[in-house]
């Protein structure tokens, strides 16, 4: 299961996973301890509070004590599997080569990546993690398939820059993903509606905040995309263009966006919260300079998580909500050049996850998470303990075009499911969730939380 789920998350897709942080990381000669009871509170209490790496917790628990082999790199070759609902199955083989430092700290994670899938044939893939301090992250990765993918992306974030006053981040990416799903607008849209197209996508994003308190920040950020849609990797189902010839986005985008961002942090850490709340608040001018009129909006966003322990600290309740708005008049009017790539949508491993991403879209997006997190068990790899969660939880959102719609009960798309994680605390190792919608079911692999 460790394997796999480690696999599986530097194997999914660089728009479904978010590098982690990987303080505190020890590597020592391989063993594998299987012992079936939880974690204790103050133990994992204890292991979160390594964040940042200088803090020096006292940790108790006999089980959670590592020594590190010092400088010098370890590879632990593994088997790769991952599934999704809009792409299907990939197979293949994953060769993680970690860097520690002098004190057995990981620095940098290399990890090439084979994989077959029978749409786009085989995909060879260099991905590379840098860790240098507690706040700053760096990522590359690079990758080519033997059909129509390929994607190169290139990140640097610093939430503590300049004394830990400033945030500084900066995002590129280009690339073509071949599986992309479209159904049309709305809510009510039936699966036998679907078609696919390629998006060849091209993405600058800078930002820079500052951090107002410990828990206040403001960051401000500049964007361009540039998009075009071929044909997709998927020949049972209909193209995008022929499908929806009027979708508004079918011809590409240039867009250039400016937003605003508040965030508050109450989280014990970023990465494997345990308490705490974390919410944001986005305000975004979006311009599309490839259409005569030069198409401009609004986009706003406002998002909000909270985790409750209970059962002694041994389970976690998290509730998440989110609201995305394209805000237009009455008649939808300032819709009318937002591309359908560009709107609010729902369906995913981070919103709806018993439907396959970008399933449901609209002018606003409702969504409401709730998932219990239970610890279950743990087992000692590598002499890093690796703790395994169980988590139920329930899906509930809807797309509609107008806010002043009041049927938001009347067509809610729902989905019950079961997360199982594989947790290396402070970072977590893989994810995957399976869940039941109206289409059937789905099944998602990644890295970090889905929120």
């Amino acid at each position: 299961m460790t394997a796999f789920l480690l696999a599986a998350a530097l194997a999914a897709p660089a728009a479904a996973r978010s590098p982690a942080k990987l303080p505190k990381v020890q590597l020592i000669k391989p063993s594998v301890t299987v012992e079936i009871s939880t974690v204790s509170a103050a133990a994992r209490h204890a292991i979160n509070a390594q964040i940042p790496p200088n803090a020096q917790p006292s940790i108790t628990d006999a089980s959670l004590e590592k020594s590190a082999i010092g400088p010098g790199y370890t590879t632990i070759p593994l088997p790769a599997f991952v599934y999704n609902r809009n792409e299907g199955a990939w197979t293949g083989a994953l060769l993680p080569i970690f860097r520690a430092n002098a004190q057995g700290h990981v620095e940098d994670i290399y990890a090439p990546l084979y994989l077959h899938n029978d749409l786009i044939g085989e995909t060879f893939t260099f991905n590379y993690f840098g860790y240098r301090t507690d706040t700053r992250q760096y990522h590359a990765i690079i990758s080519y398939a033997t059909k129509i993918e390929r994607l190169i992306d290139l990140g640097y974030k610093d939430i503590a820059f300049g004394g830990g006053r400033y945030i500084v981040s900066l995002q590129a990416n280009a690339g073509k993903s071949a599986f992309n799903r479209f159904y049309g607008f709305g809510n009510r849209v039936g699966e036998q509606k679907e078609s696919n197209y390629t998006l060849a996508d091209t993405n600058v994003k800078a930002g820079a905040g500052v951090n107002l308190a410990d828990s206040l920040s403001v960051v401000a950020t500049e964007r361009v995309r540039f998009v075009a849609i071929e044909n997709g990797a998927v020949a049972s189902l209909p193209q995008t263009r022929r499908a929806f010839p009027t979708a508004p986005g079918l011809d590409g985008a240039t867009i250039w966006g400016q937003g605003l961002t508040f965030a508050y942090d109450s989280r014990d850490n970023q990465l494997t919260p345990l308490h705490g709340s974390y919410a944001t608040l986005t305000a975004e001018h979006d311009d599309n300079f490839e259409t005569d009129n030069r198409d401009h909006w609004w986009r706003v966003t406002a998002e909000a998580r909270h985790f409750q322990p209970h059962l002694d600290d041994r389970a976690v309740l998290v509730t998440h909500a989110l609201f995305d708005a394209l805000p237009i008049d009455s008649k939808g009017l300032v819709l009318h050049g937002v591309p359908f790539y560009e709107r609010p949508t729902l369906g995913g491993e981070t919103t709806l996850r018993g439907f396959g991403r970008g399933r449901f879209v609209g002018s606003y997006a409702l969504l409401v998470n709730v998932e219990e997190r239970v610890s279950v068990a743990r087992w000692s790899v590598m002499g890093n303990v690796v703790e395994l969660e169980l988590a139920p939880f329930l899906d509930c959102g809807r797309v509609q075009k107008y806010l002043s719609d009041r049927r938001v009960l009347s067509n809610l798309q729902y989905n019950p499911g079961l997360g199982v994680r594989a947790l290396a605390r402070p970072n977590i190792a893989g994810r995957l969730d399976v869940a039941s919608g109206r289409d059937g079911a789905a099944v998602f692999v990644g890295l970090d939380y889905p929120f």
